[in-house]
């Protein structure tokens, strides 16, 4: 990246290889590093963010709703989890100003999802990514924030089951593997004489990042699960003495660390294949919740698993600081060169 451009791990690598193929990179919006021009020759394309032209439009468009994506999914008989939408107020009406959805209006779907399901609920924006606007609703009060959190992001807030297990991500590209990768809360083991900025500094090390470490300690999930525990940023952990942050969405943006999969067995590669192609994406990640199950949980048949969303552009670079420097860079390469031809 250019100095004093801000930007993402992401797009980071993809300039990169960009400039390995002899293209020029030109930062267009400077403030936020997200828009870039990049040249070879008479050549001209255009990078935006993390977004690639490989899909086409509607697939890519459709795999951003959450709730539509879900109804694809379970109609071909892929196991989603349970959803209710609420719809923000004032939002979707028709030409006349009336409500053509009066029952997934407001905040009644939630409450009608608690009555029927009790709590805990997650609740998350029907369109959005990065964790931003998810949380648990663990009452009623909880819920009714919840829901408005997400409105901020998108007019329509998903309330839904939580589903047990970790996270498998597997990201494909035209009917081949490009990397899969398991997502876990973070976990910090106590040695007796570090604190707790300490620890999180050993034990995933983009928290050596000050940006990414003030964004990370200013998260729901590390204050909560710090708070809960009755511990500071300064309290020392006894020896051996294990913390589990907790969050309710593996997001690698959040307090929750990756680890590669480079065996992945076949029928988790042939269930995302299959998943992309019902959804009409050459390029796709597939997140899928698995149950924790020993002594291996991926010996597992696929029907355990439950899809919680499919991404169109996935990103691969935090998985880059976690490990997976040589095969992000990899999958990367095959990306970009696709993309600029």
């Amino acid at each position: 990246m250019t100095e004093g451009i801000p930007g993402s791990p992401t797009i980071e690598l993809r300039l990169q290889i960009a400039r390995e193929l002899g293209w020029r990179a030109r930062c267009l919006d400077p403030e936020t590093g997200w828009l870039w021009l990049l040249e070879r020759g008479d050549q001209r394309r255009v990078l935006h963010g993390a977004h690639t032209p490989i899909n086409d439009h509607a697939a890519a468009t459709l795999a951003l709703d959450k709730s539509h994506t879900a109804m694809v999914l379970e109609h071909f008989g892929v196991r989603v989890p349970q959803s209710a939408r609420c719809i923000a107020p004032g939002m979707i009406l028709d030409a006349l100003g009336r409500d053509p959805y009066p029952s997934q209006r407001g905040l009644a779907p939630a409450l009608a999802m608690a009555e029927r399901a009790g709590y805990p609920l997650v609740v998350k924006p029907n369109r959005g990514s990065r964790g931003r606007g998810v949380s648990l609703a663990v009452d009623e009060a909880s819920l009714a924030a919840a829901v408005t959190e997400a409105w901020t992001i998108d007019r329509i807030a998903l309330v839904q089951l939580p589903v047990p297990g970790f996270d498998l991500r597997i990201d494909v590209l035209d009917g081949e593997l490009l990397l899969a990768y398991v997502r876990r809360p973070l976990e910090l083991v106590g040695d007796g004489r570090s604190n707790m900025i300490e620890l999180h500094e050993r034990t995933d090390t983009r928290a050596l990042d000050p940006t990414f470490a003030a964004k990370l300690r200013a998260s729901a999930p590390w204050i909560e699960t710090l708070r809960e525990a009755g511990l500071g940023p300064d309290s020392v952990l006894p020896d051996g003495q294990r913390l589990e942050f907790r969050t309710t969405i593996y997001n690698l943006h959040r307090c929750c660390v990756g680890e590669l999969v480079r065996d992945l067995p076949d029928h988790w590669l042939q269930l995302t294949l299959q998943i992309a192609k019902h959804m009409g994406l050459r390029h796709a990640g597939v997140d899928l919740r698995v149950p924790m199950a020993k002594p291996d949980p991926l010996a597992q048949p696929i029907e355990v698993a439950t899809v919680l969303e499919v991404n169109a552009s996935p990103a691969v670079g935090q998985i880059a600081k976690l490990g997976g420097a040589a095969e992000a860079l990899a999958t990367e390469r095959k990306i970009v060169t696709l993309a600029l031809g």
